[in-house]
């Protein structure tokens, strides 16, 4: 939000019309104009539990995710269907970031073209580092490519040039 949008909602906040509530949700707080957060009580809402989150996944949405995928929904019932609908894409994700090192480089590129669509690419890199932080066991060259992720994370966010942005990223992890 802007500073002028933030400045239009504190009226708003102000002088509320008579019984109004309103619920504003947000991910950042520090985003919040402090004007705002003064006249507001925060709630926190934890992540729902893997196992509940199961549960209600299958009893009320017919939905079956393993473990890995139902680490990458963060306790969210919206990022759970989302992973679901997008299942075919973590699938391929796992296959080839399982055994990155198998793969020849143009091998990856071609696999994971579907990354070069902007649509769910932060999900998809927060999945690549739960995949990576499972190996980081077996070496400890696995935390290079969280490094990796995450600063391509970072570089997106800064609006970087996209294609660039993932094609260095994959040609960085494919180097480690």
């Amino acid at each position: 939000m802007t500073k002028e949008a933030g400045n239009c909602l504190l009226k708003t906040l102000e002088e509320p019309p008579k019984f109004t509530t309103i619920i504003m949700t947000g991910s950042n707080e520090g985003m919040f104009l402090n004007t705002i957060k003064s006249r507001c009580m925060k709630i926190i809402f934890h992540k729902i539990q893997d196992d509940v989150l199961y549960n209600f996944l299958k009893e009320k949405e017919g939905i079956t995710l393993e473990p890995k995928l139902l680490k990458a929904c963060e306790g969210s019932i919206e990022k759970a269907i989302n992973v679901n609908k997008n299942k075919e894409q973590y699938e391929k994700v796992s296959q080839i970031f399982s055994k990155i090192e198998d793969f020849k480089l143009l091998d990856v590129v071609n696999k994971l073209d579907f990354l070069y669509d902007k649509e769910n690419i932060f999900e998809l890199l927060d999945y690549i580092n739960i995949i990576m932080s499972e190996k980081i066991t077996q070496n400890l060259k696995y935390i290079e490519y969280i490094k990796v992720i995450e600063e391509t994370k970072k570089r997106l966010q800064q609006n970087s040039n996209y294609d660039m942005t993932i094609d260095n990223m994959l040609f960085k992890i494919w180097e480690e």
